[in-house]
């Protein structure tokens, strides 16, 4: 009966024992919940530094503490604390800390036998003589939280448990404070970047822009939060969503250049590099104004392929036009063209006597004639002096050819005047037809430059038709 008794009284004090360390345990993790609140609304490692300590110091009987993070493999410095002395520290990397930052908290019953501690000044540790070392780890960075107290041996076994169930809560509010960090500092560069930047799903609707992209845009773009694919020329509309289509089954970038609308109801071209990433159905685009490049760009080519007088196609233009219109044929006969080669009469003489402004005038008022008597797909180019041609695209007949040359003959009656001088100009026209004989374009063009000079010769006739191909030897290759 005895043992009996003392089996229950055991077993109740072992019932009381459970209850009291489930009371310990829910207060504790009252506590820690508590703190959470805190931690997770600091933005900055001081406001930080003071949850952690409060929410610690709810479970955990300590005076001081502060935060150790390592700079290399070798040493650590002092992030915050709650006393002045230890600030602006450093502390080698020895056992007790490789410990700590392992995930094992260690308690320090004697600090002056551990050598972390022994090698720290005495006025700085003065009045501490046990601590609790507890290791917080990071993307990439490793830290130790420190506490202290005055009395030896005051950190138990139970405080270092404690310290295990402290210390993933604490490692989570860095890391959600690192996260947060570099969420707001990639903010700024999105804010402060110069370059159109914005964020848009898979059907074009953008989610966010920054400045820049109302800076680029106007602010009719970043009023017009809708549609990214309304504010691209439409001829570049399609171009654009192929390729936004072509990236969304995989993971990708690419790089093109398009016009966008700008406030004004202008387009302006853009050099864009879009991203997608499939995972998240999201678009991410970085665009830069490239407007002065693609005209400049856009000019030279101009001025590569046309007569800076006359602002007609130049001879290296027209030969290209006369290719393609051969090449053309040689694929179907159907695509019948004709080839004008013009001169103007006494054109030299004039020049000298008159001078070369008026020369240059009676070329361009020569030119617009040209211009003015043929459709606008037909080809009028200057190849040089006062050497002209002409390619007739889809001509039906001889007629249609000759209609055009008695119609330029017949401007050319009409005097022009220029600078207070009325002049009176005539010009030979040679003409030749695509025919199967011909093997190349060259052919076909000093057949006409031959025509034109067979008329020059004849006066009487309005112009000359070359009916077959004068042989030549086609141009060399590149």
């Amino acid at each position: 009966m005895v043992i009996r008794s003392e089996q229950l009284l055991e077993t109740l004090l072992d019932l009381e024992r459970s209850r009291q360390r489930e009371r310990e345990i829910r207060v504790e993790t009252e506590a820690l919940l508590e703190g959470l609140r805190g931690i997770a609304d600091a933005d900055e490692w001081e406001p930080l530094f003071q949850s952690l300590v409060q929410t610690l110091g709810r479970v955990i009987d300590f005076e001081e503490a502060f935060i150790l993070e390592a700079t290399n493999s070798e040493k650590m410095v002092v992030l915050a604390a709650t006393f002045e002395a230890v600030r602006n520290s450093v502390w080698p990397i020895g056992p007790v800390f490789r410990k700590a930052l392992v995930g094992k908290p260690v308690a320090s019953f004697d600090i002056s036998l551990v050598p972390e501690w022994a090698n720290q000044p005495p006025e700085m540790v003065a009045g501490i003589r046990s601590a609790l070392h507890i290791g917080l780890r990071g993307n990439g960075w490793a830290a130790i939280l420190v506490v202290t107290h005055s009395h030896a041996k005051h950190f138990s076994p139970g405080h270092v448990k404690k310290a295990l169930r402290f210390s993933p809560l604490a490692t989570q509010a860095l890391l959600t404070l690192e996260l947060r960090k570099a969420v707001i500092e990639r903010d700024r560069f999105f804010q402060l970047s110069l370059d159109a930047m914005a964020i848009f799903t898979m059907d074009g609707t953008i989610t966010q822009h920054n400045q820049g992209w109302t800076d680029s845009l106007g602010d009719g773009a970043s009023a017009h939060q809708g549609n990214i694919f309304d504010l691209i020329h439409p001829d570049d509309r399609v171009h654009f969503q192929e390729i936004i289509h072509a990236l969304r089954n995989r993971e990708g970038k690419r790089l093109v250049k398009t016009r966008f609308r700008q406030q004004s109801g202008e387009h302006h071209w853009f050099s864009c590099s879009i991203a997608v990433y499939p995972g998240q159905m999201t678009c991410y685009i970085v665009a830069r104004d490239i407007t002065e490049s693609v005209l400049f760009e856009q000019k030279l080519a101009y001025q590569a392929g046309h007569d800076s007088l006359t602002g007609l196609k130049n001879r290296a233009e027209f030969m290209e036009c006369l290719k393609t219109a051969f090449t053309h044929y040689q694929q179907d006969s159907i695509n019948c063209f004709a080839l004008l080669f013009l001169d103007l009469n006494k054109f030299k003489a004039i020049n000298d006597t008159l001078g070369h402004d008026i020369g240059d005038a009676l070329l361009k008022a020569f030119a617009a004639t040209l211009t003015s008597s043929v459709r606008a797909n037909d080809i009028v180019a200057r190849l040089g002096g006062d050497e002209f041609t002409i390619l007739l695209t889809q001509i039906q007949s001889i007629v249609d050819v000759e209609t055009v040359a008695l119609r330029i003959r017949q401007k050319c009656r009409s005097p022009y005047d220029l600078k207070g001088h009325r002049i009176e100009v005539s010009t030979s026209i040679g003409i030749t037809f695509s025919v199967p004989e011909y093997r190349h374009e060259e052919e076909m063009l000093h057949a006409a430059d031959m025509a034109m000079y067979i008329a020059k010769q004849d006066k009487t006739l309005p112009f000359r038709i070359h009916l077959g191909p004068v042989h030549c030897e086609p141009p060399p290759g590149p």
